[in-house]
């Protein structure tokens, strides 16, 4: 069936639906507040955070704690002892 005449008999009119529009963040509240005390603390990496939400029942990936971290102003910094391979 031709989508709009299926959406003009659904909602009596061929007006197309809404397209966008603001999800909401999946991090918040005691989450957030436990992701911004586990930055404080200091060395911990994206994968770690990622399984203690999950510890805490929240499914989200490394791309989500990514944003939140961007979000509240942090960021993930190589540590200069471990750039490079050293000398054999």
């Amino acid at each position: 069936m031709i989508r709009w005449v299926a959406r003009k008999r659904a909602t009596g009119s061929v007006a197309p639906g809404q397209m966008g529009g603001h999800r909401p963040y999946l991090i918040e509240g005691q989450d957030a507040d436990f992701l911004r005390s586990r930055f404080a603390e200091g060395d911990v990496t994206i994968k770690q955070l990622v399984k203690e939400l999950a510890d805490r029942d929240v499914a989200v990936d490394a791309r989500t704690v990514w944003a939140f971290a961007r979000r509240e102003g942090f960021s993930f910094k190589k540590n200069r002892t471990r750039q490079r391979a050293g000398t054999s």
